[in-house]
C-alpha cells in the first residue's frame, strides 16, 4: 500500500468517525464541550439547558455512564444516570436559552454563529 492510499484511508476513517459522532446523542455539556466551550462553563450552561428541556418539554434518551464530562470517575465507580440529547434537541433548547451572564451569551452565540 502507498502512503498516498494511507493517507486517503486516513482521512476516510476520521470523516467517517466524526459523521457518526454526530449522529449520536450526547449530553449537554458534551454538546457544549465539543462546540469548544471550557469544562466550567459547559456545565453551568448544561444545568441551564436541563431547566429549559422541563420547560419546553424536551426529554432526551436516559442511559448510564461511567465518567463525568471532566474526568473519568474512578475504576469501580458505580454507573450514574444520564440524559442524552440529539444535536437537533440541543440546538432547540440553545435557541430557546436566554442567559444573563456575559460568558454564557457569548458561548450561545459562538455556537449559533457555527
Amino acid at each position: 500500500m502507498t502512503a498516498a492510499a494511507r493517507a486517503r484511508r486516513s482521512t476516510l476513517r476520521q470523516r467517517a468517525r466524526a459523521h457518526r459522532d454526530a449522529r449520536r446523542p450526547h449530553s449537554l455539556a458534551s454538546h457544549l464541550l465539543a462546540r469548544g466551550a471550557n469544562p466550567s462553563d459547559a456545565s453551568g450552561v448544561a444545568d441551564a439547558l436541563h431547566s429549559k428541556a422541563k420547560t419546553l418539554g424536551i426529554t432526551g434518551r436516559r442511559s448510564l455512564v461511567c465518567k463525568t464530562s471532566t474526568a473519568k470517575l474512578p475504576k469501580r465507580a458505580p454507573k450514574r444516570p444520564c440524559t442524552r440529547y440529539t444535536d437537533r434537541q440541543f440546538l432547540t433548547l440553545l435557541t430557546a436559552y436566554n442567559p444573563r451572564a456575559a460568558r454564557f451569551v457569548a458561548i450561545r452565540a459562538h455556537i449559533l454563529a457555527a
